[in-house]
């Protein structure tokens, strides 16, 4: 059934595309948050803890692959939403942007984890260079999916920054301002319309560079 909900998101009666205020900012959640403000920060603390137990975790041999992004979005928003973990059972589309349907989901996933996670093991990552590129397409094509139903941008980076410790280098720092956020969505754009990934690499090269001065 067509539906013309005013908001981003296909509502399909499920926890995924339930909200808490009338102005739908605050999606259903455990700790009975209510208000926008809480609630970021609430991710703010799952995102910390969740770097600080997967950077001991994360073996320097450790594969990355599709479970393991399971894994990363699950310790992030796991003591938050329900649908940590698990891809989004939702259609989602925002300005600009619309993405695969759910019921692609499993196989695009498998696809991007063999196409493109398996192509960049830390091991071939040694040049500098070869490394912004490979983070460039990973999280280009990883976003073009945008397989979770909200922290998509924030598992990817996650992953991404256990790629740089395995290969010896540090955690990227991005660039958080307005105008740096705002870069980083044209990027993501820029991979899903085009499959260009060069706005990402410029992005990664600059969080690099900031990470190792």
């Amino acid at each position: 059934m067509e539906n013309h909900h005013r908001d981003k998101y296909d509502v399909s009666g499920n926890i995924e595309a339930e909200y808490v205020d009338e102005q739908e900012k605050v999606l259903v959640n455990k700790q009975g948050i209510r208000d926008l403000e809480t609630l970021q920060i609430a991710e703010e603390e799952g995102l910390t803890k969740a770097y600080e137990s997967l950077l001991a975790e994360v073996r320097t041999d450790t594969p990355m692959t599709s479970e393991l992004l399971c894994h990363i979005h699950s310790r992030i928003f796991g003591d938050i939403y329900e649908w940590a973990g698990r891809w989004r059972t939702v259609q989602i589309s925002k300005p600009g942007a619309i993405w695969p349907p759910p019921h692609y989901l499993d196989e695009s996933m498998k696809t991007f984890e063999k196409g493109v996670l398996q192509k960049y093991p830390a091991t071939q990552l040694t040049n500098d260079e070869v490394f912004c590129e490979a983070l460039g397409e990973i999280q280009g094509e990883f976003l073009a999916i945008h397989p979770f139903r909200e922290g998509n941008a924030r598992t990817i980076k996650l992953m991404t920054n256990l790629l740089s410790i395995q290969s010896e280098r540090p955690l990227l720092i991005y660039d958080t301002t307005e105008v740096g956020a705002q870069q980083y969505i044209d990027a993501a754009k820029a991979a899903l319309a085009r499959k260009d990934y060069q706005p990402m690499i410029q992005i990664i090269r600059q969080a690099l560079k900031e990470a190792q001065s």
